[in-house]
């Protein structure tokens, strides 16, 4: 009777490992389906970059120094038309971003690692200096 229960109990665990390795490869198949998300997020609304997704933004020469005027426009999420849900405002006074708005940023070039990003403002809070 012994080993008639340690065989039934035996062949209640190779079941249940076999339903399990076949439902995880289910789910992995599922996790295909999303897309990786980068460890970065757009200034302007705050959404999460996937791989493959860059912000949308002009960088202005000269391009040999280390530190660079940049605007930014926004992330395929915000910029041009904003998705459902998604609200742009800057970082820096909270105030809503509008479409044909950007921010202004420094981008400071580095001789080893990546470069940084440094938001001054937006179109309402930084304006240039009068002369």
């Amino acid at each position: 009777m012994d080993y008639l229960m340690m065989g039934a109990a035996a062949a209640v665990i190779i079941a249940l490992v076999y339903w399990i390795v076949r439902n995880g490869a289910g789910f992995k198949a599922n996790s295909k389906n999303t897309r990786p998300v980068q460890p970065v997020k757009c200034p302007l609304c705050q959404s999460d970059l996937f791989v493959g997704e860059n912000l949308i933004s002009k960088v202005f020469r000269p391009m040999n120094v280390p530190d660079q005027l940049m605007i930014v426009m926004g992330c395929p999420h915000c910029y041009p038309t904003c998705e459902p849900g998604v609200k742009r405002t800057c970082p820096v006074c909270g105030k809503t971003v509008g479409q044909d708005q950007s921010l202004t940023a420094r981008l400071f070039n580095k001789q080893l690692g990546k470069k940084h990003v440094h938001v001054v403002g937006c179109s309402n809070c930084h304006r240039p200096r009068a002369d």
